[in-house]
């Protein structure tokens, strides 16, 4: 009788994160939950669908409930949301993403809002004689909930990366920023980028939010792959760091930095590395990993009986 409860209880947690599929239909289940969310905002969700039969199938996307005048759908490719539709095709066996956007109206009163969004198969017509192939409907949805509100939040994350820590000559400096917006205001963050080389800051500077880029919207998380460059034409050979602020309204919200090579040759350093291997690379590297194995097992055993340790040390000093 237990065993039939545990077996129960675990259907039901997988049924509300694993994928529902009917078949050959399905989408991720798992509730869109968004709070703390301003009247006239725009928050969207990422749709994950999936078709496991073995001919494309078209989604059409439905809405239901307390918000089914705030849902339109859109293309991952859609950056900035310009081109909603109202359905989709994805390949056989395979899986695809699409975004979900809804848009408080001005006159919504604080509160919790429910419903949900659902993809729904529809018919499919043979090419050859135009006949319906498919004429039971599927559908599969996801329960949608939005708490509103009139407080400002403002809270966000950002990441920052730089492409290479070793930099050839002439080469830029190139950093990755992530953005990932936990508030509820639409934001456009600043970076303050400062070089330093011998603690000497030699270049200094503020990198306003790019103009043609829409703002990170709340609940988003932007990434732009390179959203930094700084020129190191002219600069010496050396060891760097970099020191870089985000800035909102002109007021830092978080601060990181890095040291980097300008310099540095790539083709240098892994000849270094083939020679460990004979000239084969893929062997070195292979090589490399299992001497740290080695030395890792060796310190864990010395971890886990450090009479070892003394033993070995008072035999050095017998033989000194």
């Amino acid at each position: 009788m237990k065993k039939i409860i545990y077996l129960i209880i675990i259907l039901l947690i997988l049924s509300f994160v694993l994928p529902q599929i009917t078949l050959g239909i399905g989408q991720l289940t798992k509730p869109i939950i968004i709070k703390d969310v301003l009247r006239g905002q725009e928050v969207t969700a990422i749709l994950k669908l999936f078709n496991s039969g073995d001919k494309e199938v078209t989604y059409q996307f439905k809405a239901n409930g307390d918000i089914k005048e705030w849902a339109s759908f859109y293309e991952i490719e859609d950056k900035n949301l310009e081109n909603a539709i109202t359905e989709i095709q994805i390949p056989a066996e395979s899986s695809i993403n699409a975004v979900a956007k809804f848009t408080v109206p001005e006159d919504t009163p604080n509160g919790d809002y429910s419903g949900e969004v659902a993809i729904v198969s529809i018919p499919v017509k043979d090419k050859e004689t135009g006949k319906i192939m498919a004429t039971v409907f599927q559908r599969v949805g996801r329960k949608v909930s939005i708490t509103v509100t009139d407080e400002e939040i403002i809270k966000f994350d950002a990441t920052i990366i730089p492409l290479k820590y070793g930099i050839g000559k002439n080469e830029p400096l190139r950093i990755k920023v992530i953005y990932d917006n936990q508030g509820n205001v639409a934001i456009r963050p600043d970076i303050q980028l400062k070089i330093l080389k011998s603690n000497e800051t030699i270049f200094n500077a503020i990198f306003p939010y790019p103009e043609d880029e829409k703002a990170v919207r709340p609940f988003e998380r932007k990434v732009f792959e390179n959203l930094i460059e700084w020129p190191t034409a002219g600069q010496e050979n050396g060891r760097y760091r970099a020191e870089v602020k985000v800035l909102l309204n002109g007021e830092m919200i978080e601060e990181d930095d890095f040291r980097f090579i300008v310099g540095f040759d790539w083709s240098k350093f892994l000849a270094s590395i083939a020679v460990i291997g004979g000239g084969n690379i893929v062997l070195a590297w292979f090589i490399i990993g299992g001497v740290l194995a080695m030395l890792a097992g060796i310190l864990a055993a010395f971890y886990k009986k450090p009479q070892f340790f003394k033993a070995g040390i008072q035999r050095i000093k017998s033989i000194l």
